[in-house]
């Protein structure tokens, strides 16, 4: 296969894994917007019931609306070229990765060096164990 025929590859499979990304996020976006208000709820929950709901659900609706936008950012990137490539360093990202997540823009070491609390390389206190992010679960409901 020739390197034209390999860079046709990648583009079709990352264009691929956006259009499911897009997909996953469309159905998402869509879903938390038909939710009930905690208003419509009514006497079946409490006001804590009612205020965790508030809170969670403003916190997925922000979640999504960010991976929307970094999901418009991956396609710019993919149409100028530089889709696959860390956009603070222009290193690869490794293909595992980007199949993990379609819209990663840093390579994992970058990722990790910009989580809150990384230490400096030249601190001598042992590092932080790795943190989880958040992280949308595919979703997995029946259709």
């Amino acid at each position: 296969m020739t390197r034209i025929e390999e860079a046709e590859l990648d583009q079709a499979q990352a264009r691929a894994l956006l259009a499911g990304e897009r997909a996953r996020l469309q159905r998402l976006l869509q879903a938390e917007t038909g939710a009930p208000e905690a208003a419509e709820l009514g006497d079946e929950v409490d006001d804590a019931d009612r205020r965790n709901a508030e809170h969670t659900g403003l916190a997925v609706d922000q979640l999504l609306r960010a991976r929307w936008a970094a999901l418009q950012r991956a396609e710019a990137r993919l149409a100028a070229g530089s889709y696959g490539r860390s956009v603070r360093s222009g290193q690869p990202i490794p293909d595992e990765r980007r199949e993990a997540d379609p819209l990663a823009e840093l390579t994992v070491e970058e990722a990790a060096a910009a989580e809150p609390g990384a230490l400096e390389e030249d601190d001598d206190e042992p590092a932080p164990e790795p943190t989880l992010g958040i992280h949308l679960e595919r979703d997995q409901r029946a259709r």
